[in-house]
């Protein structure tokens, strides 16, 4: 069936598109309104799991473990005995030679001929 021309309506149309109009609202504002339940669900859903992660990535508190002991560093006299003082020398070294000084070299030298 054709539908007539808008200007050609009778005055009673209008009245009855209004109506699937309130109905389409109505349905709209049903699902509205089961979408704000699941989101409250889902909210509610999240917040345990968050709980659940936060609590398995705390850490559980430690008991206090005293700490190891450290072995102390063995000294020279610990591991080898006592250190001795240095042996009397057999023999006292001698001075090193004295220089000649530039005057005696000079005087003292051969002549090269």
């Amino acid at each position: 069936m054709i539908e007539p021309h808008p200007a050609q309506r009778p005055a009673q149309v209008p009245q009855s598109g209004v109506q699937p109009m309130i109905e389409l609202l109505q349905v709209l504002v049903e699902g509205q309104a089961q979408l704000a339940e699941t989101q409250q669900d889902l909210r509610g859903m999240v917040s345990k799991i968050i709980a659940a992660i936060e609590a398995q990535a705390t850490p559980a508190p430690k008991t206090a473990t005293p700490a190891p002991v450290k072995p102390k560093i063995a000294t020279y006299e610990q591991m080898y005995g006592p250190i001795l003082p240095d042996p009397e020398p057999l023999w006292k070294p001698l001075p090193p030679p004295r220089r000649r000084r530039f005057w005696q070299r000079w005087l003292l030298r051969e002549d090269p001929s």
